[in-house]
């Protein structure tokens, strides 16, 4: 009988386990912004009743923002998974002076500290938990007011992000620099709780018409290499995220899993990995969309259908993204249940 920390890291050393691991993961609105306990209990609930192999946190989207005196209506959040801002940290480029570097007791990292101690002590079996973390440069983007890069949400590049980076980037390095470092302080602490990785959002930045490739390496690529080499040695669960997302982007990075959604228009199939990955463990598989709209069955066979395409091959079984807050039990039982069928 196989762990799900043993079946983790079968994968991780590129070896096939008695079948994928298997998770997935959701928003709890009601109480991701309500402390620690609350978001952790969450958690923990929501791992009991389904039994996933790894635990993805699903942590509020801005807390980080918190950081630097963002503000957010938590209560109304208008049919979405992020909570409406406010008060955005940076307006004008003169705003990017105020984005200095924040001691990892800042109360809302603080906070999403506890929370991982509160997960990783409140599970009964050595299930490996990855709490979330943005990189610095998705950070900054919120921190603009700008919405992450998501699935097919539209991506211009008329944005205040991109507008900085035109026109002030010796600016806009000293505060990424500032908010890696946070955010390196942090990684830190969250080490301690014994998470085993991190679930690493590089959001959508990499997405084809957003950052050109040359802003990419000069804007996110050093900050991410940094961020990862402070959380180590956790492993490193990379979400690429989006349409024409390029996750051969990452290949290169010191990661253990790629996680991309094969399903969004202009990505590779799961199944390429072998060709272009290298030791990098692939993830992901399912498409996310139908959780949420009654569709247990096919999301049944799209599971059995990527399991099969997949049999030779060691990955991370998931949605290619955050499921649904609606998404139903009798979907999620489906998913589950097609995880763990013989084939």
């Amino acid at each position: 009988m196989w762990s799900k920390r043993e079946r983790v890291e079968a994968v991780l050393r590129g070896e096939l386990a008695d079948r994928p691991p298997v998770s997935a993961w959701r928003h709890f609105l009601e109480t991701e912004h309500s402390g620690a306990k609350d978001f952790a209990d969450s958690m923990l609930a929501f791992q009991r009743r389904y039994d996933w192999d790894y635990v993805k946190a699903q942590n509020r989207a801005t807390y980080y923002e918190e950081v630097w005196g963002g503000e957010f209506d938590y209560a109304d959040y208008r049919g979405g998974v992020v909570a409406p801002c406010t008060k955005a940290p940076i307006t004008c480029a003169a705003d990017l002076e105020k984005i200095v570097e924040m001691p990892a007791s800042s109360p809302p990292l603080a906070e999403q500290v506890e929370a991982a101690r509160l997960i990783v002590e409140g599970l009964e079996d050595d299930v490996p938990v990855f709490p979330s973390i943005f990189c610095p440069a998705a950070v900054f983007q919120k921190m603009c007011a700008v919405d992450s890069i998501g699935r097919y949400r539209t991506a211009t590049r008329e944005d205040l992000m991109v507008t900085l980076i035109q026109t002030c980037p010796e600016q806009v390095h000293t505060a990424l620099r500032n908010i890696t470092r946070t955010l390196a302080a942090y990684a830190q602490e969250l080490v301690k709780t014994g998470i085993y990785g991190v679930f690493y959002a590089a959001t959508g930045l990499s997405r084809t018409g957003y950052l050109t490739r040359e802003e990419w390496e000069e804007f996110v690529r050093p900050y991410d290499l940094e961020l990862i080499e402070a959380l180590k040695p956790c492993k490193i669960m990379v979400h690429d995220c989006g349409i024409y997302c390029n996750p051969e982007w990452f290949a290169d990075y010191p990661i253990d899993i790629l996680h991309w959604p094969e399903s969004a228009t202009g990505n590779p199939p799961l199944d390429s990995a072998p060709g272009w990955l290298g030791r990098i463990t692939p993830m992901g598989g399912v498409d996310e969309r139908p959780f949420g709209q009654n569709q247990a069955g096919h999301i049944a066979e799209l599971t059995r259908v990527t399991l099969k395409k997949m049999k030779d091959i060691p990955f991370l079984l998931a949605p290619d993204c955050s499921i649904s807050v609606h998404t139903t039990h009798e979907e999620l039982t489906a998913f589950s249940q097609a995880a763990r069928e013989v084939l």
